[in-house]
């Protein structure tokens, strides 16, 4: 299954650089091994759009592939969150 998950710029550039290879979520859409996440970078962060900012994506896009799931509770992860290890898949997407 494919998720579309909005991303800050900040985290975007550290998958896109190889640097961050995991994402910390709520566990709300019963992620699962082998599932696609595309990053879709957003110009605001999350806190900026709380507090009234819009959503506007960048237009750039990150495609990356579950290879592990980690869920709470478990190792001070707090029940209803997950972090899920990722790899770069074989084609990036742009929107």
């Amino acid at each position: 299954m494919r998720h579309e998950l909005k991303t800050d710029g900040d985290v975007f550039q550290a998958v896109l650089d190889g640097r961050k290879t995991y994402e910390l979520r709520f566990d709300d859409r019963d992620y699962k091994i082998d599932d696609e996440l595309l990053l879709r970078e957003v110009k605001y962060t999350g806190e900026e759009m709380r507090n009234g900012k819009p959503l506007v994506y960048t237009g750039s896009a990150i495609l990356v592939r579950v290879t592990h799931i980690l869920r709470g509770p478990a190792y001070g992860l707090m029940e209803g969150w997950v972090i899920m290890s990722i790899i770069r898949a074989v084609k990036d997407s742009q929107e």
